[in-house]
């Protein structure tokens, strides 16, 4: 069955340096829409631009939010398994760790059996920031919750954990 044709409208602010003067274009993307990968990566777009503008007030990236809601669980986690669960390489993760414990975010603290290894804590100001981080991004889920019925969100869960696991 042929994908359903659909386009896409570029006016000049997508078009850099170039784009002055307000040109429209309209591209027929029918073959790249009928790729599961090419419309994840379309839809990840969408909600990593509207998560980076709900976290701005925090002056939190997605890494950052993400290893503060991990280790906010995991107190005392070891900073390679974290960087390891978020998929974050060692040498961003130092970066990563060093932005946040120099914000007073989170703590570490080396290991007493093997001094190499680095244990992160959230601080009581790491606590707050992500509580209101936390209320900023629940905002952005009900709008995306609201274009998809619970047995819609179940489903597209379970699927997103299917290809994960790819």
């Amino acid at each position: 069955m042929p994908a359903p044709k659909t386009k896409i409208s570029q006016t000049d602010r997508d078009l850099g340096p170039m784009g002055a003067g307000a040109v429209e274009t309209t591209l027929d993307c029918s073959k790249l829409t009928c790729f599961i990968g090419f419309n994840l990566v379309r839809a990840e777009t969408v909600i990593r631009r509207r998560l980076m503008e709900q976290l701005a007030p925090c002056q939190l990236t997605l890494a950052e939010f993400a290893l503060l809601s991990l280790i906010s669980v995991n107190q005392g986690a070891n900073q390679r398994q974290a960087g390891e669960v978020l998929e974050i390489a060692p040498p961003n993760m130092a970066h990563l760790v060093d932005r946040l414990a120099g914000r007073g975010l989170l703590t570490r603290v080396r290991g007493r059996r093997d001094r190499r290894v680095q244990l992160l804590s959230l601080t009581d100001a790491g606590y707050e920031l992500l509580v209101q981080a936390e209320t900023l991004v629940e905002e952005q889920e009900a709008g995306v919750s609201a274009v998809l019925t619970p047995e819609e969100q179940t489903q597209l869960l379970g699927l997103l954990n299917k290809i994960r696991a790819l």
